[in-house]
């Protein structure tokens, strides 16, 4: 083999290494924390069943349609596949976390969602406290955390983008709301990371660390898989079939 065909051949290996190490979910920077690391966004049963070889929980998004009383797996814009909660969960075991990313939860209709889901998990017998629910409002969440839910806050967007006089008045909104709900946890992207620690260091913390390693950075990364406050953090991954 010529000295050329050798280089080429590294540079091949090279590729599909970092090709493989992309989507692989054994990343150096998550050593010693698989526990944590979910699957972000398993919108799909061919996606679950991959997504479970490698992950003990993973987030999907749920949409109810209440004229069908019907929990709707999806994520829009995304075109709805029909895919319902109930046969979702027939594809796993009692032992899978699941994160849900209710789209359209409110007080309004929190009642008739919680209904809902109690009534396909009491089907499979699952147990309330391997599911999160995550909510912008709220005001929702209490009546699924009294049913023995952990539920998160999902905080509102881009706050390490604000003005110090708007981070302000945002971190007492969010104080009010914890203080009245103290059970309930925090939940936000990770680019807010270092203000959910300043602000709420004792509140339990549901990030998502969607974006390459080389936005996020390695010691970025493993400070906030060290903080004994992080309990989940959603990775990307990417199925050999079924991502939506």
């Amino acid at each position: 083999m010529t000295r050329i065909k050798k280089i080429a051949l590294v540079i091949v290996l090279f590729c599909f290494c970092l090709f493989l190490y992309k989507y692989s979910p054994y990343r150096v920077e998550f050593l010693g924390y698989y526990q944590k690391i979910w699957a972000h966004r398993v919108d799909s049963k061919e996606k679950l069943k991959a997504a479970l070889l490698f992950y003990k929980g993973v987030e999907l998004d749920l949409v109810y349609k209440a004229h069908e009383n019907f929990l709707d797996i999806n994520h829009p814009p995304a075109k709805s596949i029909n895919l319902s909660f109930k046969n979702y969960l027939s594809e796993i075991n009692t032992d899978t976390y699941l994160w849900l990313d209710i789209k359209n939860l409110t007080l309004e209709n929190s009642e008739l969602i919680l209904t809902r889901i109690v009534s396909v998990l009491n089907q499979r017998n699952y147990p309330f406290d391997k599911i999160l629910i995550e909510t912008r409002y709220p005001e929702a969440l209490p009546i699924f955390t009294k049913k023995g839910f952990i539920t998160s806050y999902y905080l509102p967007f881009s706050l390490h983008t604000k003005s110090t006089s708007e981070l302000n008045l945002e971190i007492n909104k969010i104080t009010a709301i914890l203080e009245n709900q103290p059970e309930i946890g925090i939940s936000s992207d990770y680019k807010n990371y270092n203000i959910m620690k300043e602000y709420f260091p004792n509140k339990n913390k549901y990030i998502w660390m969607i974006s390459s390693i080389t936005e996020r950075w390695f010691t970025k990364t493993r400070s906030i898989l060290k903080d004994e406050k992080v309990k989940v953090v959603l990775v990307h991954y990417k199925s050999p079939t079924g991502n939506r």
